[in-house]
């Protein structure tokens, strides 16, 4: 698999992860709490696919003595996941706050 093709493959799990840490956050202000943890869920495995890409498509190759090339994509799809990783623990603990407010 070309590095590009890993690239927006990371950045569209990423992405599709987001979108669902966003629907939960606004699920939590409304206080439907059962809808967040479905959508966390749902994140966390778009999470997983994107690591396991991550893992198994560059990191593994390069450290088996292959060469890829790396660009301004790789590094956006990099980030692209780590920053939504950061977000996933933001949103779970905005909803454990939104959580002791609604009670």
């Amino acid at each position: 698999m070309s590095t590009e093709k890993i690239a927006f493959d990371i950045i569209s799990l990423a992405g599709d992860a987001k979108a669902e840490l966003q629907k939960a956050l606004e699920f939590a202000h409304k206080g439907e709490f059962n809808n967040c943890e479905k959508l966390i869920s749902q994140a966390n495995e778009q999470l997983m696919k994107a690591h396991e890409l991550q893992t198994q498509e560059l990191l593994t190759r390069e450290a088996n003595g292959e060469k890829l090339s790396f660009n301004v994509l790789i590094s956006h799809a990099q980030d692209y996941l780590m920053t939504t990783y950061t977000f996933k623990d933001v949103v779970v603990e905005l909803i454990e706050i939104y959580k002791a407010l609604k009670k």
